[in-house]
């Protein structure tokens, strides 16, 4: 957890968000010898008040007396245990982690299961069989976002199977939401899996931190299967970053359309280049076999040193 409370003082400062630290105080943050290095350094060359800044002080010393003291471990982007992965998302990255659960999941093979929190019988017997194939058939794990539907399908599937699946939440490790998910979260754990989020323990979302949350999905997931959804929902957010990522992009797609909304998947299909149809579970699991991941990750062999310039 190099640089965590630097990090967390940064942020708690008003007005300085994730981007803002990468844009303005990074080259600040890097070079500070230690967190009381840093607090000298925004006194001197910034214009806050004095009592944002002692304000700022005290919530990052409290989080971090907390954490420490705490069942959730961290990851900064200064770690040697960061997923390289997340480096594609540039100044998207989160700056810091936070995990529940086991945090060794983070380094093993994936896939994503997504799609909309009303999905159709067929394409809930499909994920299901789906998901219980790639779990027999390899050692990839199942990412997903927790919320109803598709997401809690992929969650549920796999820890029947006492297997491992993470879920990245747009709350902090601490809400579940929704609440009724707070026993399959429960369940995550129990099966060697994960929650994680780039938010502090106990936040609850805003509807722009799910779309934050899906971006960490796309880039995090070595490929992402869409079950179901329509062109204007919210998992087209997964999708269109998982394309600007470079990343395989499955799309269900039944010979019969006429139960459920699969618009988007169509959508999927025609508009962007990465992406697969798949009618049958063997054309996944062969295609999964021979999945090259299409790393074009231009920062994951970059030091946190290096990584502001790069961006230039």
């Amino acid at each position: 957890m190099k640089k965590f409370k630097e990090i967390i003082f940064l942020n708690s400062i008003k007005g300085v968000a994730k981007k803002t630290i990468y844009n303005q105080y990074w080259d600040m943050l890097n070079e500070a010898d230690d967190f009381y290095d840093l607090v000298s350094e925004v006194e001197l060359n910034s214009k806050f008040k004095i009592d944002d800044i002692k304000n700022a002080m005290r919530k990052a010393e409290e989080l971090y007396d907390y954490i420490i003291t705490s069942d959730i471990d961290i990851i900064t982007v200064f770690d040697d245990n960061y997923p390289e992965k997340l480096n594609i998302m540039g100044k998207d990255r989160p700056l810091i982690l936070y995990i529940k659960g086991d945090i060794n999941a983070l380094t093993k093979p994936n896939i994503a299961f997504i799609g909309t929190r009303k999905p159709s019988q067929i394409s809930e017997e499909f994920e299901k069989q789906a998901v219980e194939a790639i779990l027999n058939s390899s050692n990839r794990v199942i990412v997903s976002g927790l919320a109803l539907g598709c997401d809690k399908v992929a969650h549920q599937t796999t820890v029947d199977k006492d297997k491992v699946t993470i879920a990245v939440l747009p709350s902090g490790v601490d809400v579940i939401k929704p609440a009724k998910h707070k026993k399959l979260a429960k369940e995550i754990l129990e099966t060697g899996g994960c929650l994680i989020s780039e938010y502090v323990p106990n936040k609850t979302p805003y509807k722009s931190e799910y779309v934050e949350r899906d971006k960490i999905v796309a880039a995090f997931s070595d490929a992402t299967f869409v079950v179901e959804c329509g062109i204007e929902s919210g998992t087209m957010h997964t999708v269109d970053a998982a394309s600007d990522y470079g990343r395989k992009i499955y799309s269900y797609l039944p010979e019969d359309t006429s139960v459920g909304s699969f618009d988007g998947n169509e959508f999927i299909l025609k508009n962007k280049p990465n992406s697969m149809k798949i009618q049958n579970i063997k054309e996944l699991i062969t295609d999964l076999d021979d999945l090259k991941i299409n790393n074009n990750d231009n920062y994951s062999n970059k030091s946190p040193k290096t990584f502001q310039s790069s961006l230039m």
